[in-house]
């Protein structure tokens, strides 16, 4: 024989667990949900690592930066070196790559 309310505590349950079931299912699945946050987090290990990077690029240029207006070897040898001008006396060799070139052989 049934006891009296048993009925309505299994409905009670089945009610309390479809409403944890719905719950789980919208913080996994919904656009903010666990999923969608675990790709966000790849997305900003992602971009530290490119600000990373770009910082060092930054610090690379401000030594360089640095360098132009302080040294004068250093600015000397830039401009030698990106202009092909050469001191009196020295000869500037250039190497031409054989693919740049127009030759059949």
């Amino acid at each position: 024989m049934r006891r009296p309310g048993s009925g309505n505590r299994r409905l009670f349950y089945v009610i309390l667990v479809s409403v944890f079931v719905i719950i789980a299912a919208i913080l996994v699945f919904n656009r903010h949900g666990f999923i969608a946050l675990a790709g966000l987090k790849g997305d900003v290990d992602r971009i530290s690592l490119s600000i990373d990077s770009l910082r060092a690029d930054i610090d690379s240029l401000e030594l360089e930066i640095e360098l132009l207006q302080s040294d004068s070897l250093y600015l000397e040898r830039m401009v030698r070196e990106i202009l092909g001008w050469g001191r009196e006396g020295e000869h500037i060799v250039k190497f031409i790559e054989l693919d740049s070139l127009d030759v059949s052989f």
